[in-house]
């Protein structure tokens, strides 16, 4: 292996665990796992989803998500509904308390991540985000097994 390819290699998995860190950081600041956080953030910016969803979009364990849901459930934070275009899943949806309690958990990381975003500039964003969909575009396809 190359030595500029190991460099490269190391960089980007700190660089990629420290955004991770942060976010964990910011979870724990809250007083909430970082699995509920993405959680919340996932149910925020779609909407509703479901369990399977929230697991394939997160990567998370099935076992985690259904009792982060159930945790939120007891805490009237959301309900489960119908999903209309598939009667076997149910949608995770935010009540209004859930509402308020994501909006002021959320609110002040959107308010950072705003910030971030235009203080990087939309152009540099835009390289950033097709790099890392080159990028997992491209590890996907190498690694044929985790179709």
């Amino acid at each position: 292996m190359k030595a500029s390819f190991k460099k490269q290699q190391h960089d980007f998995y700190f660089l990629w665990s420290q955004v991770n860190i942060l976010y964990c950081k910011w979870a724990e600041h809250l007083g909430i796992s970082y699995t509920t956080l993405m959680t919340l953030y996932g149910l925020d910016v779609h909407g509703s989803m479901t369990q399977k969803n929230i697991c394939d979009f997160y990567g998370f364990p099935k076992q985690t998500v259904s009792g982060i849901v159930h945790q939120l459930m007891d805490q009237g934070y959301v309900i489960l509904e119908a999903n209309t275009k598939d009667k076997r899943e149910k949608l995770v949806v935010f009540t209004e308390a859930g509402t308020a309690y994501a909006k002021a958990l959320l609110t002040p990381l959107y308010e950072a991540e705003q910030y971030v975003f235009s203080a990087i500039g939309e152009d540099k964003i835009s390289q950033m985000l097709d790099t890392i969909d080159i990028f997992n575009t491209l590890l996907k396809k190498r690694l044929e097994v985790i179709q």
